[in-house]
């Protein structure tokens, strides 16, 4: 018993020291893979690219903004041997943060391109609440008419959070 109760303690340490080394207190950031798609059989709207977390320097240690760097396709591309014709429709991509109470949310549009997206969400004032998530949703609009427009499944993503506790006195 007391080799399983230390094999879990040494475990424990172990993960402890991992996740205090995903996002040590002198980080600044830390990046991660995001993906989603417009939902329809051909996938014509998706975004892609790359979160990259940026994290307050000083204690308590949060998410303080989220880069987004990536793009935006709407197929069919030009010249591209896409299998679905083009079906009248463009592609608008949403990246939202949630930050305490509020929202921060900017979209990438494209129509038949791929579109290079470089953004920033976060507080323009400082604030205690840190970012706890950026939630990515791809939609698509018809250039004209009155069709519906659809959208894919949101796509949550959360940052790493690994604030050790203050030594007491």
């Amino acid at each position: 018993m007391k080799i399983l109760r230390l094999a879990s303690t040494i475990a424990l340490a172990v993960v402890g020291g991992l996740l205090a080394t995903a996002v040590p207190a002198q980080a600044a950031s830390a990046s991660f893979p995001f993906r989603a798609d417009s939902g329809d059989n051909c996938r014509y709207g998706s975004t892609q690219g790359t979160l990259i977390w940026r994290y307050s320097s000083t204690a308590p240690i949060r998410p303080i903004a989220v880069e987004i760097r990536g793009t935006v396709i709407d197929h069919p591309i030009p010249n591209e041997n896409f299998l679905c014709a083009d079906d009248g429709f463009f592609t608008i991509a949403s990246y939202t943060a949630f930050a305490g109470s509020a929202q921060l949310r900017q979209e990438a549009r494209a129509n038949n391109a791929v579109v290079a997206v470089s953004l920033t969400l976060g507080p323009s004032a400082p604030t205690t609440a840190g970012i706890t998530r950026v939630t990515i949703q791809v939609c698509r609009h018809p250039l004209f008419g009155t069709r519906p427009s659809y959208c894919g499944v949101a796509q949550h993503y959360a940052p790493i959070v690994a604030d050790p506790p203050t030594p007491s006195s």
